[in-house]
């Protein structure tokens, strides 16, 4: 009976701990400890279709003092050099960042955070983009 028990609650908390709708469905590390990592932009969707990143990178450095620098270049001109602070939002579900003098809040929704992946999507101009980081 102790092992049925047992069973039942680590199948529970092993099906209930998925928080992003792509997973992980279950981390030893923190969200904290997943996100902090520098991003490179490995594929961009717009509204399900795959949007071209030729000529194009952009790399997210996410900190564990809750700073971050976002860098983008096309054609080798760099055109987003960003510093700020980021936050979750309150149910984890979102990643925000504040730059640095700005008070605008910019939200991404998290589809996925894995030590190696990250998955964000936003709306723009009615368009929904996802946009796939991988860590370095």
């Amino acid at each position: 009976m102790k092992n049925i028990l047992a069973l039942l609650v680590v199948s529970t908390l092993l099906f209930s701990c998925g928080k992003y709708e792509e997973g992980p469905g279950i981390s030893f590390l923190t969200k904290k400890n997943r996100i902090t990592n520098v991003w490179s932009l490995a594929s961009r969707t717009t509204n399900g279709n795959t949007t071209s990143l030729s000529n194009t990178t952009w790399t997210v450095t996410i900190n564990d003092d809750d700073s971050y620098n976002s860098k983008a270049t096309v054609f080798g001109i760099t055109v987003l050099n960003e510093n700020g602070t980021w936050k979750f939002s309150n149910d984890k579900l979102q990643l925000q960042t504040i730059p640095s003098g700005s008070s605008n809040t910019a939200s991404w929704d998290i589809v996925r955070l894995t030590k190696d992946e990250l998955k964000l999507r936003y709306i723009n101009n009615n368009d929904t983009i996802v946009d796939t980081f991988i860590g370095q």
